[in-house]
């Protein structure tokens, strides 16, 4: 195993591109083989660097038996930007503590801000822990600081990054931040605070969403009707069933979806009811979604399960 990959290390140093089988040998690496690719790490071109590690994160995507973690760690120490931001991607799906303490130093201190901004949106995989205290409270402080600073990050993208991430968090200066952002001049902000209200899981920006499924922007309407879905509020079903009428095609199957996440008998019936005059192509999208929000009726987010006809009696 060592020889082998010692070759593909030379290969990737003559300008190999490695096929897809290959990118085996990069994943799970045990000490011996982290301490190698080190070593010769700096012998690599910097964009064989960044594309390796590109390839990498899409591959776990992929193959979820792939785990280039080790890969990932090593690169973070790389001097080049461009390859620390790629190997911050490869830990969209982590759940290490020391990964997420690492992003949270990233997100502050690296001098790239795409590198802060990268590793300020994948906190937001840890953000979900924090809240339900399931991250040790040193680590949970070091995630909520990072994203807090990164918050008010000099760049535009570094912030909008970090507003995304936090909006789960159930702490006052995210809703603060949200609203800001909301009412900003800059597009990317407003984006990133339409799905931090999505992410919130509170009511307060139902008001906000549904005012953004009239946009006349193409993008807002279909963020909105994304952080809709996402937010999970019934409140939000009578304006999505408006918006079944929206004349871009991407936005409607955006709808369609976001009902049957919501769920309930509204939901339901408003599926039925568009089911006849659905645009070609969009059937598979409303069974799935009929489906789904049928399922839904025994369960509110905002709520307590539906009881049985029988439960009643």
């Amino acid at each position: 195993m060592r020889e082998s990959l010692a070759r593909l290390l030379e290969m990737l140093a003559d300008g190999h591109e490695l096929t897809v089988p290959e990118f085996g040998a990069f994943s799970d690496l045990d000490r011996p083989a982290a301490a190698l690719v080190r070593e010769r790490w700096q012998g690599l071109p910097v964009a064989t660097r960044a594309l390796l590690l590109e390839r990498a994160g899409e591959l776990a995507d992929v193959h979820l038996d792939r785990n280039f973690e080790a890969l990932g760690k090593l690169a973070l120490d790389d001097p080049e930007p461009e390859v620390r931001e790629r190997a911050v991607a490869v830990f969209w799906e982590s759940r290490d503590s020391s990964v997420a303490r690492r992003l949270a130093v990233l997100a502050v201190d690296d001098i790239g801000s795409g590198v802060r901004a990268a590793a300020a949106l994948t906190l937001e995989g840890f953000v979900e822990a924090v809240e339900t205290a399931e991250l040790d409270s040193v680590t949970a402080a070091a995630v909520t600081a990072a994203l807090r600073t990164a918050a008010d990050d000099p760049v535009v993208g570094v912030r909008a990054a970090a507003l995304e991430a936090a909006g789960a968090l159930t702490q006052d200066w995210v809703a603060e931040r949200i609203l800001d952002a909301y009412e900003s001049d800059e597009r990317e902000l407003r984006v990133a605070a339409i799905r931090a209200m999505g992410a919130s899981a509170q009511e307060r920006w139902t008001e906000y969403l549904a005012d953004q499924l009239y946009s006349g922007e193409v993008e807002m309407r279909l963020e909105a009707v994304l952080a809709a879905g996402a937010l999970g509020s019934e409140t939000l079903v009578a304006p999505l069933g408006e918006a079944l009428a929206d004349d871009d095609p991407e936005v409607v199957l955006a709808v369609i979806e976001a009902l049957g996440e919501i769920g309930g008998e509204a939901a339901v019936d408003l599926l039925n009811e568009f089911a006849p005059d659905a645009p070609e192509g969009m059937e598979e999208a409303l069974g799935s979604a009929l489906g789904l929000a049928a399922d839904m009726q025994m369960f509110r987010r905002f709520g307590e399960p539906v009881a049985d006809d029988e439960d009643d009696e």
